[in-house]
């Protein structure tokens, strides 16, 4: 997955049986960000992952988890 490449966004929000998964159509990658890792006193450091911000094709701009995207058409970069 790399800046350019055409993909397909299906939201997942919540977890277990809350889990909801909204597709949001069509998109390209602009951006990578990097997260800070997250640390609790009592459960310890993790890293959530980079949120890619995706141009839309409703013409917003929005920052997802990698797992909510599948890539349908790989830049030529």
């Amino acid at each position: 997955m790399r800046v350019g490449d055409l993909v397909k966004v299906n939201q997942q929000r919540g977890t277990g049986s809350y889990k909801v998964t909204i597709p949001r159509g069509l998109g390209v990658i602009v951006s990578f960000q990097e997260l800070e890792d997250l640390h609790y006193p009592k459960i310890g450091t993790f890293n959530l992952g980079p949120i890619v911000h995706v141009l839309l094709n409703t013409g917003e701009t929005e920052g997802f988890a990698h797992q909510s995207l599948e890539v349908v058409n790989e830049s030529r970069r």
